[in-house]
């Protein structure tokens, strides 16, 4: 599992540290410790990662700079993948589309790669001054994170009054599907691809998609609003083991019971529910 681990820093602008960490379960119960990534240069922090498989087997993880302060690359968040053959030894850095967001200003975070076996498509948010936080879309001309990048457009996903972030791409059930947390609310939600994955444009048309009901427990429940006063299901990814015995697709998620601890952001836990048709989620009893 790879995931945005955040400690408290005083030397920081916000006063915490932005990192990626790793953890590995042999049984999704019991989990190693963090291990943090070497930190970055040139960046003061790095968060949000999403990874996938690349066409010759290996591995892509996508993730963007510290999104809670203004960072050397640009006084907004930018992009970046790195990629392994193991899930061990990870290349440097490199810079991900930056193409598509040239101003300093401009801002992309929560980048999430697919690749379809004829195209390399990438999903982001994107907001500027003259622009508020939007799903964007992108293919690479060259089927290759290097790029260049071309837009393809917006799709046209509302939810709760707003648009998504924390986006997954991925297979389940025999469709395409995107995973994606509402920017209002903090809550999970699943779309199907319902354009032509053959084509770029195809890309832009989705269901209107569901919330996925993830039952509530104690680490992950308080009072007022989701995303107010604790987070419910943020940043859900969603892993398909329905070929595995039991037939399940697990959901992990951050969910925290306050929002007050480490500038705001709350000492979120990370969750576990499993379903076996992706609707009804189930989580240990107790």
């Amino acid at each position: 599992m790879l995931f945005s681990y955040v400690t408290a820093d005083a030397s920081r602008p916000d006063g915490v540290l932005w990192q990626i960490a790793t953890a590995t379960s042999p049984d999704l119960r019991h989990w190693s410790g963090p291990r943090p990534w070497p930190r970055q240069g040139g960046v003061l922090g790095v968060a949000s990662p999403d990874i996938v498989r690349d066409p010759s087997g290996g591995f892509v993880v996508t993730y963007q700079s510290d999104p809670g302060a203004s960072d050397p690359v640009g006084t907004q968040a930018r992009l970046f993948y790195r990629t392994s053959a193991d899930l061990v030894v990870w290349s440097a850095p490199h810079p991900l589309a930056w193409s598509l967001a040239p101003m300093p200003q401009d801002r992309m975070i929560d980048g999430a790669l697919v690749s379809t076996g004829h195209q390399l498509v990438l999903g982001y948010k994107f907001s500027s001054p003259s622009q508020p936080d939007v799903f964007e879309m992108a293919r690479s001309v060259t089927d290759r994170p290097q790029g260049p990048w071309q837009p393809l457009g917006r799709p046209g996903i509302t939810v709760d009054g707003g648009t998504i972030e924390n986006f997954e791409f991925l297979t389940a059930a025999g469709s395409w599907r995107l995973v994606a947390t509402s920017d209002n609310l903090d809550q999970p939600w699943l779309f199907t691809l319902v354009g032509d994955p053959r084509t770029a444009q195809g890309w832009l048309r989705w269901s209107a998609g569901y919330r996925l009901d993830v039952p509530p427990e104690r680490f992950n429940s308080g009072p007022g609003l989701s995303s107010v006063g604790y987070e419910h299901a943020n940043s859900a990814f969603l892993c398909d083991a329905s070929s595995l015995p039991g037939r399940f697709y697990y959901l992990l998620y951050a969910g925290s019971d306050e929002l007050t601890q480490l500038g705001g952001w709350g000492h979120a836990r990370i969750g576990v529910a499993r379903s076996t048709d992706l609707v009804h989620w189930q989580v240990p009893p107790g």
